[in-house]
């Protein structure tokens, strides 16, 4: 072979055996001189590409990488996607520049036209896959901060955690749920071979559109016969459970799975993970083909999912026309369907739950609203923060932050559950404030207010956006406590009067000074403020009025002393 070269780069060769090895002079070359028969070649700047031929191996990453499928290795340049070499020889791809300078080899300009048409078709065709997944490993720094919280601990469901084995037991069970559903269920309505078939048939037409789900490495590594088993053992198991459940306790109770309350738990936490879901799409398919006496009431695949994870997560959420892309994605909608729609807008101020709570304001569970992320503020007949109950369990760490991983990848700029951590955060700063909240049910833990706060702050450790969609109540709050005298004296009180002895010694720093003044300057007397002058002066000067309240000077006669009764 001879010397390759590319206008946009002076690439040049060093050939010492079979192969070349390519160094770029535009980065630091990774690699070493070839000097066997297979060509190794390393720019720093790329990520690994598929290798499918018998010589070199190619790294790169600013580029997709490229299929190599002839005997010689094909070299992209960074800033040009992946092609892939049909020939015996070496081919450079630029998309700087046109011409290509080519020597021991021929080639045809029109050919070059040509396979760049079908190159950038198949890169417009990895792209599009790519948009597709919706199921993926959480990493980054999300997984860092707290990786168990993205894994299974009692079921694998689909084919990223398949093969644990700390989850076998539950394996077994899907064998058993599958029986049963088959057996019990399917048999008294139709022939199990032909239902079954059915399934299959179904899960063979739509076989790629359930791998593109799934990011690249999970669903190449099994072959087809594997990879459907897989999913159709999970989506029978999913259709078994949610019947069982709706069914009711007197049915699931004598379940082998069903009877455990913590197992029953641990399985609901498990169906929620990012990474542990089959899309919803084929479950909708699979369940359409069940005779309408197994179906029930529950004619629709999404109204049976609800039905299960609801009772957990109360909230009005009907499903629309738009189906969730897995549970996960379901179970954003039932927290937060309410706020969508709703613009998103920096928050400029915010203060705390004692601080509001000092100024006027009472917090409330109100009586009725449609989910979770339901909070309004009013300012009808009383100042009221209405925010639905937040039940804190084992479980509640794992669903926010499966939520807010979804969120960073499928709902930028609508980041609901990410807007409610953060207010959560705003409104606990201390455990005094998680202290107030769970006072007034706001918040429900076995644990004390310290657990509270420091969980609300690991979740919003991840959600520093300051964009909301309570920017609105954020800035109603703010002109209400800005505007509100209640906040001055409220200060007061904080500060000089926090606790008992602190209140009695700021009574007794004051009242020394201050009976000498009054006894130098009024002499010997005692002044009672009747009832109707206290509220006077507590309607027309607050501050004064707590300011003069808590001054106490002992009456004593013998020495002039003096004595300051307001009465209330």
């Amino acid at each position: 072979m001879g010397e390759i070269r590319s206008p946009y780069f002076s690439l040049g060769q060093y050939y010492y055996g079979d192969n070349p090895d390519i160094h770029s002079p535009y980065f630091s070359y990774g690699g070493e001189d070839y000097h066997g028969d297979n060509a190794e070649i390393h720019p720093p700047y790329s990520s690994a590409g598929d290798y499918h031929g018998d010589n070199a191996e190619i790294h790169q990453t600013y580029s997709s990488a490229g299929n190599y499928f002839g005997d010689n290795a094909e070299i992209h340049s960074p800033y040009s996607s992946a092609g892939d070499y049909l020939a015996d020889n070496t081919e450079i791809h630029s998309e700087a520049l046109f011409h290509q300078d080519i020597y021991g080899n021929s080639y045809n300009a029109q050919q070059f036209v040509n396979r760049n048409v079908q190159r950038q078709a198949r890169v417009d065709s990895i792209h599009e896959q790519e948009s597709d997944v919706c199921i993926y490993r959480v990493g980054g720094a999300l997984r860092k901060s707290n990786g168990a919280m993205y894994s299974p601990q009692q079921i694998s469901i689909g084919p990223i955690h398949h093969g644990n084995r700390n989850l076998h037991f539950m394996e077994r069970k899907k064998s058993e749920y599958y029986e049963q559903f088959w057996k019990d269920r399917v048999s008294k309505e139709r022939e199990r071979k032909g239902a079954e078939d059915e399934f299959w048939v179904a899960l063979g037409e739509d076989e790629n559109k359930i791998r593109q789900c799934y990011e690249v490495g999970f669903h190449r590594k099994k072959i087809s016969q594997r990879f459907l088993d897989l999913i159709l053992y999970d989506a029978v198991f999913i259709f078994e459970l949610f019947l069982k459940y709706r069914e009711g306790r007197e049915k699931y109770i004598k379940d082998s799975v069903l009877k455990e309350t913590w197992l029953r738990l641990a399985i609901r936490r498990d169906l929620i993970l990012l990474e542990n879901q089959l899309p919803f799409f084929i479950l909708d398919k699979l369940y359409g083909l069940l005779p309408g006496n197994i179906k029930g009431e529950n004619t629709e695949f999404i109204t049976l999912a609800c039905s299960y994870f609801k009772p957990h997560l109360p909230s009005n959420f009907t499903p629309g026309a738009k189906k969730p892309l897995h549970f996960t994605d379901l179970v954003r909608s039932l927290l937060s369907y309410s706020r969508k729609g709703k613009s998103v807008e920096l928050i400029k101020s915010f203060h705390s739950a004692t601080k509001l709570r000092q100024a006027g304001v009472s917090f409330k569970v109100p009586r009725e609203h449609d989910c979770l992320l339901d909070v309004e503020f009013s300012r009808r007949l009383r100042t009221e923060f209405q925010i639905p109950q937040l039940e804190i369990n084992g479980n509640t760490e794992s669903l926010f932050r499966n939520l807010v991983a979804l969120e960073k990848r499928f709902y930028r700029g609508q980041e609901y559950i990410s807007h409610y951590i953060n207010l959560l955060s705003i409104l606990v700063v201390k455990p005094k404030d998680a202290k107030l909240l769970m006072k007034n049910k706001i918040v429900t833990y076995y644990k004390d207010e310290v657990a509270v706060r420091d969980l609300i702050y690991s979740l919003a450790s991840n959600t520093t956006d300051l964009h909301s969609c309570y920017h609105g109540i954020f800035s109603t709050v703010d002109d209400y406590y800005k505007s509100s005298w209640a906040k001055n004296p409220a200060y007061f009180v904080e500060e000089f009067f926090g606790n008992f002895w602190k209140g009695v010694g700021t009574v007794d720093t004051w009242s020394l000074p201050l009976s000498h003044f009054l006894d130098l300057s009024l002499g010997s007397f005692c002044v009672l403020c009747p009832l109707s002058v206290s509220r006077s002066l507590y309607v027309s000067n607050p501050p004064l009025f707590i300011a003069f309240v808590i001054i106490v000077v002992d009456l004593d006669l013998d020495s002039d002393g003096i004595s300051l009764v307001l009465v209330l």
